[in-house]
């Protein structure tokens, strides 16, 4: 289980991009792909509901491909565009924000991260 106490991060940048990263992917596979599955029709059969899985890793693994930079993004010949991932980190109670994390595209691949969340791996 991942450590959610903030002030116990590291305070090596490395070490807080993926602790960080860590955090999405935990938020990313319990909220995001948890919403998805729950909306699976519980009367489908086994196959449908695997198939139903799949394309959900798969829109999630693309998605990261988007974020990653590894998907073509050329606006036109001469220009591109990239999507970038940022975390905030805020005090709840004043809403201040106390850091801000480029996930990506220039992190250490979300790619290689999902694959990992995927089996409940998030240190």
């Amino acid at each position: 289980m991942i450590e959610s106490i903030y002030k116990d991060w590291p305070s090596d940048e490395h070490a807080r991009w993926i602790k960080m990263g860590n955090f999405f992917g935990k938020t990313l596979i319990d909220e995001v792909k948890g919403y998805a599955n729950e909306r699976i029709n519980a009367n489908c059969s086994i196959e449908e509901k695997q198939a139903a899985e799949k394309a959900i890793s798969d829109t999630l693994y693309g998605f990261m491909m988007l974020l990653d930079g590894v998907i073509n993004s050329s606006i036109d010949k001469d220009h591109g565009v990239e999507f970038a991932l940022v975390a905030r980190v805020f005090d709840q109670n004043t809403r201040e924000y106390l850091e801000e994390i480029e996930l990506a595209p220039d992190g250490d691949g979300l790619c290689m991260g999902i694959h990992m969340w995927e089996d409940g791996e998030f240190e």
